[in-house]
């Protein structure tokens, strides 16, 4: 079993911490990651078709809308790429 890496489970934490009702978007998971861990987002790699960073904040947002069983159910999807904090 692979281990949760820490970007994915600080995207998740970010998302925690959102007021309840706050939209958010993987743009802005992206960007928290890169302003918050840029020397762990360059060190993360790239996967053949994006950074892995980027990958770990999308899976954080599955997670927070209970793709994850072990993860408590914290956000709803809205729209496309588009997320509700609940």
């Amino acid at each position: 079993m692979l281990k949760i890496s820490e970007l994915h489970e600080a995207a998740y934490e970010w998302i925690k911490s959102l007021p309840h009702g706050r939209h958010f978007r993987h743009a802005n998971t992206y960007r928290f990651l890169e302003e918050h861990f840029p020397m762990e987002c360059g060190t993360r790699g790239d996967s053949k078709i994006e950074p892995r960073y980027k990958n770990d904040a999308r899976w954080a947002a599955e997670d927070a809308i209970g793709k994850n069983p072990r993860k408590d159910k914290i956000a709803e999807r809205v729209g496309h790429g588009e997320y509700r904090r609940l």
